[in-house]
């Protein structure tokens, strides 16, 4: 069953995407299409992982206020990101490339 979902924050431009399950993803073969988060909750690592390869991607993580926490780039299927040093909370995973920006929730414990 898909989905269609309207993501909104207060640093981010509002982005259509369509869904299925607990994957968001954009149809343009250029593009992003979905990515995941493992686990979730987490509390001492998370694993990005990405359907299919894809060209150099960046990855942003900020907290509900909007500070930026971490920033980097991803390049393989599945990245690992430590979070045990992170404050318990909800936090907002942006992966993007040039032309698609992605946003999923995490919730460190």
């Amino acid at each position: 069953m898909i989905k269609k979902l309207l993501f909104t924050c207060c640093l981010f431009a509002s982005v259509t995407v369509s869904a299925q399950s607990s994957t968001a993803a954009i149809q343009d073969n250029n593009t992003i299409e979905s990515f995941k988060v493992r686990p979730n909750p987490a509390s001492n690592f998370v694993n990005i992982i990405l359907p299919k390869y894809s060209n150099e991607l960046n990855i942003e993580v900020y907290d509900v206020l909007g500070k930026r926490i971490h920033k980097g780039k991803i390049t393989k299927l599945e990245s690992q990101l430590q979070v045990s040093s992170w404050k318990s909370g909800v936090y907002l995973v942006r992966i993007s490339d040039s032309k698609t920006t992605l946003t999923k929730r995490l919730v460190i414990q």
